[in-house]
């Protein structure tokens, strides 16, 4: 098997792209030939090596508190890489576009090992340019990429981005960092034919996916996740041996039934061991229970017939508790994004002497602002309960966000103070 990386970068005449460092190595352009391979097994065969063993150590995204290093194996890795192959059923056949640093889940855990397990192409992407991205797109016949929520939303807001584009051979997008809207992913496939497949991860390796294999039905694929502790049997290979347990935030008690929250208890081949305080010294295992699973922070319900779904509410500690009831603020948004005039939205808590708090929504608009009562009314179309509404509307140029797309709700909420 050979693999190819295509350094290319649209419209640029250094291999590397213009800002191609001095000294760097260019990678052959041809696969590996049989004496290459022979080589690197050579080597390989003198290394002595441990499933075990930390091959990287990536950071947290800090949106609420300072990053901290997570120290991930080989063995998170594979279990990682072939979740995400699996989901968007890479072969080697594929061209994978990466627009994500080699530092994080994403980045590695979601394109470049995928790559090389597959034997695919791998196209490189870095610092993120969007028409760089759509050149690459269309010149390199992409088949695969990831997107986060923000631009796929963009994307379809503002049709005439893409008219100029060839994306036919384009067939799966994979997001994340954000939950989806229902919208989102259901116009991408009616529109361009093209699958959203909708990943819940974290660097510290809590890893649900909701792929077209599962989920055909695209609003059901944005709104839930499988539920591996259902007796429901699933297609990706890390369900049978990862263990999902939910708790109530207040009480810790073990939620086992629909409608009520809990806090996402994860364990598995994909988690981390636990945060690196310093080299050489034990590993920092607080985030962890009592059974030995990851405790998350955010907040699901168990749903469907069965008990076979996951739906995400939101980060325990981003919840809108507005006169004694809890607001997702993740489950407005992906409504928001749906409204014709926002081109991005995200939605916070305002502190209030009566309620305790108000939700209060933070748009960027499109072609017009739409005003509070427009949205209000937008959402009272979609039998949103009353006390979920915003009550505060507030308009900006664009949303703080964090290096994978993530809105940084501590700065959005300081803004408005």
């Amino acid at each position: 098997m050979g693999w190819a990386l295509r350094r290319r970068r649209s419209g640029s005449s250094s291999p590397g792209g213009d800002d191609e460092p001095a000294g760097a190595l260019a990678w052959p352009e041809e696969p590996l030939s049989t004496a290459d391979k022979s080589a690197v097994d050579e080597y390989l065969s003198t290394l002595d090596t441990d499933v075990n063993d930390c091959v990287t150590i990536c950071w947290t995204s800090g949106t609420e508190a300072e990053p901290k290093a997570v120290p991930r194996c080989h063995g998170d890795w594979l279990a990682t890489a072939g979740g995400c192959a699996q989901a968007a059923g890479l072969t080697s056949d594929d061209v994978l576009l990466s627009p994500f640093p080699m530092t994080n889940m994403a980045g590695i855990g979601g394109m470049f090992l995928p790559w090389l397990q597959t034997g695919a192409v791998f196209v490189p992407h870095h610092p993120f340019d969007l028409p760089v991205f759509l050149g690459q797109l269309a010149a390199e016949r992409v088949t695969y990429t990831l997107a986060p929520p923000a631009l796929l939303t963009i994307l379809l807001h503002n049709e005439k981005i893409l008219s100029g584009v060839d994306i036919s051979a384009l067939r799966k997008i994979g997001s994340g960092s954000a939950p989806l809207s229902p919208w989102l992913v259901r116009t991408w496939a009616e529109r361009y034919g093209i699958d959203i497949i909708n990943f819940f991860g974290s660097n510290e390796g809590t890893a649900l996916l909701s792929g077209p294999i599962d989920l055909p039905d695209p609003d059901q694929r944005a709104s839930f996740f499988p539920n591996y502790a259902s007796d429901v049997t699933w297609s990706t290979p890390v369900a049978g041996r990862t263990s999902v347990r939910l708790h109530d935030p207040v009480t810790g008690a073990h939620v086992t039934g629909p409608g009520r929250p809990g806090v996402l208890h994860i364990a598995g081949p994909t988690v981390f061991a636990g945060y690196l305080t310093s080299m050489g010294e034990p590993l920092d295992t607080s985030a962890f229970d009592d059974d030995g699973h990851f405790r998350t922070g955010d907040v699901f319900e168990i749903a469907g017939e069965r008990g076979e779904f996951l739906r995400y509410v939101d980060r325990a500690k981003d919840l809108v508790i507005r006169g004694g009831m809890n607001i997702s603020p993740a489950e407005v948004e992906g409504l928001l994004a749906g409204h014709p005039d926002v081109a991005d939205v995200g939605v916070v808590g305002v502190p209030d002497e009566v309620m305790g708090e108000r939700v209060c929504a933070v748009v960027v608009p499109g072609e017009r602002k739409p005003s509070l009562e427009d949205l209000v009314a937008y959402l009272r179309e979609r039998k949103v309960a009353a006390f979920k509404l915003p009550e505060r509307l507030e308009y900006a140029d664009a949303l703080p966000r964090n290096p994978v797309g993530k809105i940084l709700k501590r700065q959005l909420r300081e803004s408005l103070e």
